[in-house]
């Protein structure tokens, strides 16, 4: 099978199998089956292929969002600037079910564009004998990777969203769905990567891109790690750490070389699923350097929050990038924070899963289990290699504390800061909140932590609303009461 390209098939797969989502309200819209699909579109495993590959495009569509909603509500990243003022706002504290900078449409497209390949799929099998029962199976464990990552996204940013796992197709098609629980939501994304897994390519195509930039068994293994991590099941998200660490197959890059992580990417040791990104095909450009982090010498919009980094990082870390921090993974070249990317290299790939964060997300998981002298080995390994001091602990709070510092460090501007300090502070229902209460509090002024102060100890403060159009356009969705009050 050949890599998949965003290419002129898949502009085409987009065009036929969806022709438009009409409008940002309708999101699970998509124009009924027609004559046209029937008689030119999914007859041959190419079509397959096109409208997989539109899939992922779409999941990768929502990569900007899925980075600034990782990042915006933390306390490492600044996000600021004309292009980002509506984000900003959210960033403050001020959140309101009319902002537009919140919506899940791009989300719903990626679980709409996979709903409908795994409806359709089974004619292109009866039609094309090319198309053999094994490439349909690892297509569709695909297709269940994209819509379990786009559900990760939704409940750590939404809460209880609705759930749709079947394509809108047809007149009848429901679109009007109330949303589901979380543990509903996240107990299908469960089964779904669990039967992924099951017929999922292992090692088909080791080595290269289509390994790293399409899913397999171990990019699937590694989304269900970090979900098992985020229900607090924490046995579970070590057997399936421990799946990808006894591959042999994985390991952390070497402190020489290891910023071939950012450049140019697809690391042959420690990368496990990124999105493709190629300046040579079509400008296929990372959507951050449209003017979050750009490489025409405008001001990014993005900034590191040195107060704060400073306080989690040391000054000998080679995280730091001589003082060029985060960004730099995305405009530079080397680990030393020298050489610049060029104009023409604006296709930093986006980074689901590297071996650092699956070693992470198991110490998380032996800390919760009482395990210590594993997660004190484990979170060792990524802070000696980027030079800095490790000290054992052997107090589980502070193990905690040291876990969280060390993802902040290494993960700093990758989407993760903001789900991992929510994920810290919502376990045992919420024992821990006060870290998130700490956090929105200490990044607001003096004036407005008074007006937030008894705000931020209701938890579903924590989770957006759902946009106004939304609740306009389907009555069967009902507020996170917080913005209701």
């Amino acid at each position: 099978m050949k890599k998949i390209h965003i290419n002129s098939a898949v502009k085409t797969a987009i065009l036929i199998v969806l022709f438009s989502f009409t409008s940002c309200q309708d999101w699970l819209t998509v124009v009924p089956e027609t004559e046209l699909i029937k008689d030119k579109f999914w007859k041959k495993t190419e079509d397959v292929n096109s409208a997989l590959g539109a899939a992922y495009n779409a999941l990768r569509n929502a990569s900007l969002e899925s980075l600034i909603w990782g990042e915006l509500r933390a306390d490492l990243v600044i996000i600021s600037g004309s292009n980002f003022s509506d984000y900003a706002k959210i960033a403050g504290s001020d959140i309101s079910p009319s902002n537009d900078a919140i919506d899940w449409k791009d989300y719903y497209q990626a679980i709409n564009l996979a709903n409908t390949l795994m409806y359709f799929d089974d004619e292109v099998a009866a039609l094309d004998e090319t198309f053999t029962p094994a490439m349909q199976q690892a297509i569709e464990a695909e297709a269940l990777f994209i819509r379990s990552m786009a559900y990760f996204y939704l409940v750590r940013v939404w809460k209880d969203v609705p759930l749709v796992t079947q394509a809108s197709i047809s007149d009848t098609s429901d679109l009007y769905l109330a949303k589901s629980p979380e543990h509903v939501v996240l107990g299908q994304v469960v089964q779904d990567l669990l039967q992924a897994r099951e017929i999922a390519y292992k090692l088909e195509f080791q080595g290269t891109s289509y390994f790293y930039g399409r899913a397999n068994y171990y990019s699937i293994t590694a989304l269900l790690a970090d979900v098992y991590l985020w229900m607090e099941q924490y046995q579970n998200s070590i057997d399936a750490c421990d799946v990808i660490i006894n591959s042999g197959l994985f390991s952390l890059e070497l402190n020489e070389n290891w910023f071939d992580l950012y450049y140019p990417g697809n690391s042959a040791n420690e990368a496990i699923c990124e999105i493709q990104y190629d300046d040579n095909l079509e400008q296929q450009e990372n959507p951050i350097y449209n003017n979050l982090v750009p490489l025409d010498g405008r001001q990014p919009q993005a900034q590191m929050d040195w107060q704060n980094i400073n306080l989690i990082m040391d000054q000998e870390d080679l995280r730091r990038y001589n003082g060029a921090g985060g960004l730099w993974k995305y405009v530079g070249k080397d680990q030393l924070g020298i050489i610049p990317r060029t104009f023409s290299e604006r296709d930093a790939n986006w980074i689901f899963y590297r071996f650092a964060e699956i070693q992470l997300i198991k110490a998380e998981a032996c800390i919760e289990l009482d395990r210590f002298s594993e997660a004190n080995d484990l979170i060792s390994e990524t802070m000696l290699r980027a030079g800095a001091p490790f000290i054992e602990q052997t107090d589980k709070d502070l193990l905690r504390e040291m876990l969280l510092n060390e993802r902040g460090r290494e993960f700093l501007f990758e989407g993760r800061r903001w789900f991992d300090m929510l994920r810290a502070a919502k376990r045992n229902q919420f024992e821990n909140k006060q870290l998130i209460i700490d956090m929105i509090l200490s990044g607001a002024d003096i004036k407005q932590q008074a007006i937030l102060r008894t705000r931020v100890y209701d938890t579903l403060s924590y989770y957006l609303p759902v946009q106004e159009r939304e609740l306009i356009f389907n009555q069967n969705l009902v507020q996170n009461p917080f913005y209701d009050r």
